[in-house]
């Protein structure tokens, strides 16, 4: 029986069996050299094929599936659950290994992204020579963004003796690649306390953490009107905010990186010692820039150096190195 959108039993059949074989071709050609790189987490599948809108990463062994929701599936019982356990058979993964998630574009009414669960449980996954905590179930995120992986390693490499500016920070794993590659101080900001303290706990997990890597819990754009009017300055900057955030008030507090980034990134500059280098990414997917405006030596964007190979089918992020 087909649904109003049109889709019917066998069209749901179909969707799975392809979808499998496709991730299955996928893990066979792109496992071997992430496992050369000790690279436990990569993309598996992203919407390779039009009629199956989904993403689908691997985890050390575990799948996370995720559904770009869509009318065409809403009257269609357990659509996501379905393309996922027709991964999992393929591949021979265990059903518990299996994480189910819906992305939806920003809702009419309440948060676009909410807790989904409350497990708390956090499992560890390599990156080269780091290591990483990443909770699989509890949110849309996992705390680690797999696209920017050699946007860190670029990073990273800048950061080297530097001083260390990680706005923005999430997680921390901009911050654990600085602070590996030696710079000389990382200070991580986020008006999020639990994220903060995620952070935290990835500095430790990789042996990292110390007085000099500084955890700030404030809001991005009030503390850098604070740090100008201070003597701290910066070497190395990356600024990686949300495409739209309420921050719980009104006015500046509602940040909307289409409209603010200008804001955002002339604050930042400010910051930055001469010849200092902002490494400024979004995943707006309509981003427009808007950076003539900015007094720097040069902006260069470099998403075709910060984009992996298993993020092959799109254009997930932009990446602007700008110098100042």
């Amino acid at each position: 029986m087909a649904g109003p959108a049109g889709l019917t039993e066998k069209d749901v059949d179909r969707h799975a069996d392809i979808l499998a074989n496709r991730v299955k071709k996928n893990l066979r050609k792109l496992k071997k050299k992430f496992e050369q790189e000790n690279i436990g987490v990569f993309r598996l599948y992203d919407w390779d094929i039009p009629e199956v809108r989904a993403a689908i990463d691997w985890y050390e062994g575990h799948l996370v599936v995720a559904e770009y929701a869509r009318e065409q599936t809403t009257t269609v019982p357990d659509w996501i659950g379905r393309m996922g356990r027709a991964v999992a058979d393929t591949l021979g993964i265990a059903p518990g290994r299996v994480h189910l998630k819906t992305r939806r574009t920003q809702p009419k009414k309440g948060p676009r992204y909410k807790a989904l669960g409350r497990a708390k449980k956090r499992i560890e996954v390599r990156e080269r020579d780091l290591k990483f905590l990443v909770n699989l179930d509890d949110y849309l995120d996992t705390g680690l963004f797999g696209d920017h992986r050699e946007t860190r390693a670029i990073v990273g490499k800048a950061a080297k003796g530097k001083a260390f500016l990680n706005l923005f920070g999430y997680t921390g794993s901009f911050t654990c690649y600085a602070a590996h590659a030696g710079a000389k101080s990382t200070t991580t900001v986020d008006l999020s306390g639990p994220y903060l303290g995620w952070a935290k706990d990835n500095l430790m997990l990789n042996g990292l953490y110390s007085r000099k890597h500084e955890l700030v819990k404030a809001d991005v754009l009030e503390w850098l009107d604070e740090a100008y009017e201070s003597p701290r300055r910066f070497d190395v900057a990356v600024v990686d905010p949300p495409s739209y955030s309420t921050r719980g008030g009104q006015g500046r507090n509602r940040f909307d990186i289409k409209r603010d980034h200008p804001d955002l990134l002339a604050a930042t500059v400010k910051v930055m010692r001469k010849k200092g280098v902002v490494y400024f990414s979004t995943n707006h997917q309509r981003f427009e820039p808007r950076l003539d405006f900015l007094k720097v030596k040069s902006v260069e964007e470099i998403s075709a150096d910060t984009i992996p190979v298993d993020y092959r089918n799109k254009k997930v992020h932009r990446t602007f190195r700008i110098v100042v």
